[in-house]
């Protein structure tokens, strides 16, 4: 209890002092630069819709999962389902979709069939190991016969 009165105390202050706190480019500290992405450059991708080969919507993209370097190695996407109910999350490699930033009606293309994610398993449990579906590798390389 006392800590949401200090909570409701603070807020006031902090608003007051929130135009002076603001670093802006030139009181950021030495140790940090400021850079500029541009929007043909970079696409914020969580909540957008993703659609199939032919352009149709098929699935949300709702968490992205990252490996020890912080690059992205699959999306989870969330198919079917209405007002999520009946919704079937799967996690699919990060080179089965596309992305054109540059587009200004970007549209994330996941290249996989509707036979693909249909045989897909589910992603259900975040803190066991991901089923992460993606192209098979060509015949004759490792592990294929």
């Amino acid at each position: 209890m006392s800590r949401l009165r200090f909570i409701s105390v603070a807020l006031p202050l902090l608003a007051a002092a929130a135009p002076e706190a603001a670093p802006g480019p030139s009181k950021l500290p030495p140790d940090v630069a400021l850079h500029h992405v541009m929007p043909e450059e970079a696409l914020p991708v969580l909540g957008h819709v993703v659609v199939g080969p032919d352009g149709k919507p098929i699935a949300r993209l709702v968490n992205i999962l990252i490996d020890a370097d912080g690059k992205p190695v699959a999306a989870v996407l969330d198919f079917g389902g209405f007002m999520g109910v009946g919704t079937r999350r799967i996690a699919v490699h990060w080179d089965t979709l596309r992305f054109t930033p540059a587009n200004i009606d970007t549209q994330i293309i996941l290249t996989m069939t509707p036979a693909q994610i249909k045989a897909a398993p589910q992603y259900t449990d975040h803190t066991k190991p991901a089923p992460v579906v993606g192209p098979a590798p060509p015949k004759g390389s490792a592990g294929q016969p």
